[in-house]
């Protein structure tokens, strides 16, 4: 059901302790620190449910036309409102089969990619098999909202994002999201599950603490953003999935992470996890920045069944 490899596409090399993901990572480390600094150091510097807050109210102007066509689902393009004058594109995937209102699944890629990347593609369609509806936006400064200047650059999106508050306003544009699927007679906003995969795991684990109209959620690669600012203590809580994630609670969390993740490291998870309240459980695996697909589909398959069952009780 899910394809459980991240943007990168590969595991780390092991053959040397300064390998190329590692490297990345602590260059990645150093600018958040930085942008963020720069980014946040005049906002609110404190967690609160209110930074992520939307007027449900506000018109979405959503222009809808058919992007494809498959034996398991129709996939609408939408271009919806959101707050700051943001225009977000999104994905909106519809099955051919089962039971209206279909339950829906939020699913959101990571770093570099976008809403049609393979990784959150392949589960959409496989998904749509199952009955599930499903969500994909573009985060900001990714996808259709890149601008020229990122294209195929990691370091400039991440710029790009952060310098713009594009972190937090993805969060908020997912819950944007949400407003047009309530729109719809086709999608059963009683029931919603989550999947995000690395940065799409940390903003969902924030999405989950403010948005109550999420039921369940796997966060696949992500965590704590507190390890990247370890000399700069705070400066990150207002978009530290941590300082949420508690409010997802009494809803059901499933986590997987590896052990030997460079990028998202196992303590980052752990306190990601430790931060959370029950009903909530973490598998880990022995890879790196990636998950071995045939054991996440079997986890995942089986969360989602159980939380966000296709047939209505």
């Amino acid at each position: 059901m899910i394809s459980a490899t991240p943007p990168s596409g590969r595991s780390p090399p092991s053959s040397t302790p300064e390998c190329d993901d590692v490297k990345r990572a602590r260059l990645l480390s150093l600018l958040l620190c930085l942008l963020f600094a720069a980014g946040l150091v005049s906002a609110q510097q404190t967690a609160s449910v209110e930074f992520y807050a939307r007027d449900a109210d506000q018109p979405l102007n959503a222009e809808v036309t058919t992007f494809g066509d498959t034996e398991a689902c129709t996939v609408y393009h939408v271009l919806l409102d959101s707050t700051n004058g943001q225009r977000v594109p999104a994905l909106v995937g519809i099955p051919k089969t089962g039971e209206k209102p279909y339950p829906l699944i939020m699913l959101q890629h990571g770093l570099g990619g976008d809403k049609n990347a393979e990784y959150v593609r392949l589960p959409a369609l496989e998904l749509a098999k199952q009955g599930y509806a499903t969500l994909r936006i573009d985060a900001h400064s990714h996808g259709e909202r890149a601008p020229a200047a990122a294209q195929g650059d990691m370091i400039a999106r991440v710029f790009g994002m952060i310098q713009s508050g594009g972190w937090a306003q993805s969060v908020v544009d997912m819950r944007r999201g949400l407003d047009y699927c309530a729109t719809r007679d086709d999608i059963d906003l009683d029931r919603v599950g989550y999947m995000g995969v690395s940065m799409g795991a940390i903003m969902g684990g924030v999405l989950c603490g403010v948005e109550d109209r999420v039921d369940a959620a796997v966060l696949m690669l992500g965590g704590s953003l507190g390890a990247f600012s370890a000399f700069m203590p705070g400066l990150l809580d207002p978009v530290d999935p941590a300082n949420y994630i508690a409010n997802f609670a009494p809803r059901p969390l499933l986590m997987l992470n590896g052990k030997q993740d460079p990028l998202i490291v196992p303590a980052a998870a752990q306190r990601l996890y430790d931060a959370a309240k029950d009903p909530k459980k973490i598998v880990w695996y022995d890879t790196g920045h990636t998950l071995p697909p045939d054991e996440a589909i079997a986890e995942v398959s089986a969360f989602l069944s159980e939380h966000v069952p296709t047939v209505k009780p």
